[in-house]
């Protein structure tokens, strides 16, 4: 008997589809958020620090929509863990330096 092939095959993630993730789940985060505190959805937008209106709790929001995403996708990926907070700089200040911590986890999987 034979049994079919049910895996799916992941097809390889670019920085340019990480960003496009990050900022459709900013956009998603700015419909719950009033006019007055809607994030800057640009590639260079800071997301945590005194240059952003996000505060601790809704970063960890953004994270875990950012982490459902790449689940849909087939690419597991978990955002704030010890290897995030200890780092030097923060890969969550910009949506930039976000996709670039995305991108060497994907990379490292």
């Amino acid at each position: 008997m034979n049994v079919p092939h049910t895996s799916q095959s992941v097809s390889p993630l670019d920085q340019t589809a990480i960003q496009a993730v990050v900022l459709q789940a900013v956009r998603t985060a700015n419909l719950a958020r009033d006019a007055a505190s809607q994030l800057e959805v640009s590639p260079t937008a800071p997301l945590f620090g005194s240059a952003s209106p996000l505060d601790s709790i809704g970063l960890v929001a953004l994270l875990l929509d950012i982490e459902e995403a790449f689940e849909t996708l087939g690419r597991p990926i978990v955002l704030s863990d010890d290897r995030a907070v200890s780092q030097k700089r923060s890969p969550f200040r910009s949506v930039d330096s976000l996709v670039e911590y995305i991108d060497r986890l994907i990379q490292g999987a």
